[in-house]
């Protein structure tokens, strides 16, 4: 019977400490020359608080995505981070979750490639990760070397990166 207990607290202690898509303390991960951002006023007249923020209010989560998917969307996770001697610069994590397989991948179907930002899925979750740090200073994490650490960190928990379509609306061919 003791061991039967021992095995209970045990899987119990392993599902509470266990790390998942929506803990946002991103632990171990930091972005060199980037700081979490902080709360404007236009953030708080869209309903956010605080960063990172996690909602599931209908009425914020239509403030904060596009229209045509508000309300296929149950909550959005977002962690933003900044260069806070430079406003051009900034990146994080902003996840849906969508409420049925088909939602989400039909979100999927319309998104496109981008250099500056990655996509990976868990479930019912659309992960993007971005990072629009433009230095390149020798010796200094790059754009890519934050979206290859946030990258890792889903990967990790269990997500899987996303090959979007390419978009060919901005490719010119030369003749």
């Amino acid at each position: 019977m003791k061991k039967v207990l021992l095995i209970i607290g045990f899987v119990c202690f392993q599902s509470f400490s266990a790390q998942n898509i929506m803990d946002f303390d991103l632990k171990n991960v930091e972005l060199q020359g980037m700081q979490p951002v902080k709360v404007n006023k236009e953030m708080k007249s869209a309903g956010i608080a605080k960063i990172p923020f996690v909602t599931d209010n209908p009425e914020i989560i239509s403030k904060i995505t596009d229209a045509d998917i508000a309300s296929k969307i149950t909550k959005v996770y977002g962690f933003v981070y900044d260069n806070p001697k430079d406003d051009l610069h900034d990146g994080g994590v902003y996840i849906y979750q969508f409420k049925t397989k088909k939602d989400l991948d039909n979100y999927l179907a319309k998104n496109f490639e981008q250099p500056n930002y990655r996509v990976l899925v868990k479930d019912l979750f659309y992960i993007r990760i971005w990072s629009d740090y433009g230095y390149q200073i020798e010796g200094k994490e790059t754009s890519d070397d934050h979206l290859n650490k946030l990258e890792k960190y889903y990967t990790h928990l269990g997500a899987k990166k996303i090959r979007l379509k390419q978009d060919k609306s901005n490719i010119t061919v030369v003749q």
